[in-house]
């Protein structure tokens, strides 16, 4: 391991002003469950580390506007443990209740999950399921963009569109209305505890007062570089009355569009697509059962 200078800031301009000072060589800690794997590894090498771990002011969890907003130092032990999100956002919930050991979501935070845009990162998967806005912050202004369009940017560390310089302060999506919307998380790993998300199924369901689907969203963690989004999927179900028998149809579209993805990686399609079938008809019924329309034995 390298040398490096550390630094460890209680406020966000104070390490704004640091990102920029070290900008060409800089890493972020969060919770430091990545990088301190990447710096024993070799896979970093930053010339300074700015550790967020004092700024109390990116540690919160509240509804504003109808909107939840999370401060990205906010740890997944403490979005597992808010009553508000375990009542409204079963997808979250559970996503973060999941991760790996008790040490592991107590260090870890959500902020630092997006940021690092694991291949396996469940708060990642869930995020992008439930539509989410981020902020990012520099000396330079704040912006605030859609983590799909974050996800699909070129930053320093090529994996988003974070710059050097830039901080992920606040992650914000509407509070559900449990009334009409769903929203289920299921994972599948190689062991029952403290498993790294073989697949990461995600989805939520809008229904009108007639069981209609107005509005779905069904994304895979560990299917491909970002969670895979099944479109088609979706398509098919709005403007359909949810059932069981009805959402099972989705699963050959969902099919053919693993089989189209892994085609370079044969070795995978198989488990893939059956794995992902699995997982969602467990989403599928905890859907129907959360909204009151079917319940459904497995």
């Amino acid at each position: 391991m390298k040398p490096f200078d550390f630094y460890s800031p209680t406020t966000v301009d104070e390490a704004l002003e640091l990102l920029h000072s070290h900008r060409e060589s800089v890493a972020v800690v969060a919770g430091g469950t990545d990088l301190v794997l990447e710096l024993n590894e070799h896979k970093a090498s930053p010339a300074a580390i700015v550790d967020l771990k004092h700024i109390a002011e990116l540690n919160y969890i509240r509804v504003e506007d109808g909107r939840f907003r999370i401060g990205a130092m906010t740890t997944h032990a403490a979005l597992a443990a808010d009553p508000t999100i375990a009542k409204t956002t079963h997808l979250l919930h559970d996503a973060t209740r999941l991760v790996g050991s008790p040490q592991i979501r107590n260090l870890g935070t959500i902020g630092g999950n997006i940021a690092q845009s694991s291949v396996a990162g469940d708060g990642l998967a869930a995020c992008v399921t439930l539509g989410a806005d981020l902020t990012l912050r520099s000396v330079r202004g704040e912006r605030t963009m859609n983590i799909v369009d974050f996800l699909e940017g070129e930053g320093a560390q090529k994996r988003n569109s974070l710059a050097a310089d830039e901080l992920l302060t606040e992650i914000s999506f509407p509070v559900p209305d449990v009334k009409h919307t769903a929203t289920a998380f299921y994972k599948l790993g190689k062991r029952k505890a403290l498993a790294i998300s073989v697949i990461a199924g995600c989805m939520t369901a809008t229904v009108d007062d007639d069981g209609v689907c107005t509005h779905v969203s069904m994304r895979a963690g560990a299917l491909g570089r970002y969670p895979m989004h099944f479109a088609s999927c979706e398509e098919y179900l709005i403007g359909k009355k949810l059932s069981y028998a009805v959402m099972l149809e989705t699963l050959p579209i969902m099919h053919d569009q693993i089989l189209e993805a892994n085609r370079s990686r044969p070795w995978s399609v198989f488990y893939k697509k059956e794995g992902a079938q699995g997982v969602y008809k467990k989403l599928f019924a905890d859907i129907l059962g959360q909204l009151g329309i079917e319940e459904v034995r497995e």
